[in-house]
């Protein structure tokens, strides 16, 4: 185990800030906020592509739309169908 990680589990911090990992959050399959991101890297109705600190993420989906894009976090809304981590 990596010294951040016993670092942020013996101190109980957050493992998203400490690593830089992704932290995902999902509202039925009709919304998704991601945030701590390294950027967008595609963008189509039928899919987005994002990239992380442990790979990118790959959402497929029917009408999806970047509803927010910021430094912090991305929101993406439609009918989401899937999610895959890419390395």
């Amino acid at each position: 185990m990596g010294f951040k990680k016993q670092l942020a589990q013996s101190l109980e911090l957050p493992k998203e800030v400490v690593l830089g990992l992704p932290l995902i959050c999902m509202t039925g399959n009709e919304e998704m906020t991601i945030e701590n991101h390294k950027g967008l890297l595609e963008y189509a109705p039928e899919g987005v592509r994002i990239a992380s600190s442990s790979g990118s993420l790959s959402i497929t989906g029917d009408g999806l739309i970047l509803r927010q894009m910021s430094a912090e976090c991305i929101v993406v809304t439609g009918a989401i169908h899937s999610i895959e981590f890419l390395r």
